[in-house]
C-alpha cells in the first residue's frame, strides 16, 4: 500500500477565511498494491460532527480497504468548528470527487467505479453527493462556480450517517456546523436532508447502523433506505442490535460490516 497526500485546491481554496492548515483541505490517498488492486476507489468523508475529523473513519478505513484492493481518498474537508458552513464543505467534497476521477487512470481505477464512504456527519456529506440535496442552493451560493456540483459518485456507503437535518431526527451539532447561521431555517434544513432528496437516479447504497446508537438514531438509516426502496434504488441495509455510536471498523465489537461492504462493492 502507498500513502500520499496532495492539496485539494491549487492556490487559495474558495471561501477560505484564513491561511492556516485548517483552512487548507487536503486528500490523503491510500493506494492498494497493484497485485491486489480491484479498480474501485472511494472518497472517505470522516465523522466528527463537522467539529473534527475522526481517524476511525479516515485513516483506519484507508488502511483496511486499500489492503484489500480498494483505493481510499480521505478528504480532510473544512469544518464548522473553524467557521466554515455548507459552502466550503460541499465545495471540498465535489472538488475531491473531480480530482480523484481525473487521476483515476494514473492510480489504477475506473472513473465510474469511484464511490464515497461517509460516517456520521461525513455520512451526511456523502448523502448530499449521492442525492444532490441542496444543489439549487449551492448554485445560488456560488459553489457551482468553483466545483462540478452535477456529478454523482458511483456508489455510496453510509456508516451510521446523519441523513436528516430536520427535527426530531437532526443531530444538532452536525446541523449547526453545516448550516451555520442558517441552522434554524426550516427550509434549509429540509433542502440539505438527504432523506428528502432521494430519487430514482441515486447510486446504489450500502447502509449500516446499530440499534443502540444513542448519538445518531438508527431511524436515519431506516428512513433513508425506505426512500431508496420506494425510488427503486439498489441497496443493502445492515442493522446490528448491539453497538454504540462511532465504532469505525468495529473490529473489537465483532461487527463484520466491512467484509460485507467489500463483497458488495466488488460483487
Amino acid at each position: 500500500m502507498q500513502r500520499i497526500e496532495l492539496p485539494l485546491w491549487p492556490g487559495r481554496p474558495p471561501f477560505a477565511t484564513g491561511p492556516y492548515p485548517d483552512d487548507t483541505p487536503v486528500i490523503e490517498a491510500y493506494l492498494p498494491d497493484p497485485t491486489v488492486r480491484t479498480g474501485y476507489g472511494m472518497l472517505a468523508l470522516p465523522g466528527g460532527g463537522y467539529s473534527f475529523l475522526s481517524e476511525k473513519s479516515g485513516r483506519q478505513y484507508g488502511e483496511w480497504f486499500a489492503g484489500r484492493g480498494i483505493a481510499v481518498f480521505v478528504v480532510r474537508f473544512r469544518l464548522g468548528s473553524r467557521g466554515y458552513n455548507f459552502r466550503a464543505k460541499c465545495a471540498d467534497a465535489y472538488a475531491a470527487l473531480s480530482l480523484v476521477r481525473a487521476h483515476a487512470g494514473e492510480w489504477g481505477m475506473d472513473p465510474q467505479r469511484i464511490g464515497v464512504i461517509g460516517t456520521s456527519a461525513g455520512g451526511h456529506l456523502a448523502g448530499v453527493l449521492c442525492t444532490g440535496a441542496g444543489r439549487t442552493l449551492l448554485a445560488q451560493e456560488g459553489v457551482g462556480e468553483v466545483a462540478d456540483i452535477a456529478q454523482v459518485p458511483g456508489f455510496g456507503v453510509f456508516c451510521y450517517g446523519v441523513l436528516s437535518l430536520t427535527d426530531p431526527l437532526a443531530h444538532r451539532e452536525t446541523r449547526a456546523n453545516f448550516l451555520g447561521d442558517w441552522q434554524h431555517d426550516a427550509a434549509m434544513q429540509r433542502a440539505f436532508s438527504p432523506i428528502e432528496a432521494v430519487h430514482g437516479s441515486c447510486p446504489r447504497a450500502f447502509v449500516w447502523h446499530t440499534g443502540e446508537d444513542l448519538e445518531v438514531s438508527a431511524e436515519h438509516s431506516w428512513q433513508f433506505t425506505r426512500r431508496l426502496a420506494d425510488a427503486g434504488v439498489p441497496h443493502e441495509l445492515h442493522l446490528y442490535q448491539k453497538g454504540a455510536h462511532a465504532l469505525g471498523l468495529a473490529r473489537d465489537e465483532g461487527l463484520h460490516w466491512a467484509e460485507d461492504c467489500l463483497r458488495w462493492i466488488t460483487g
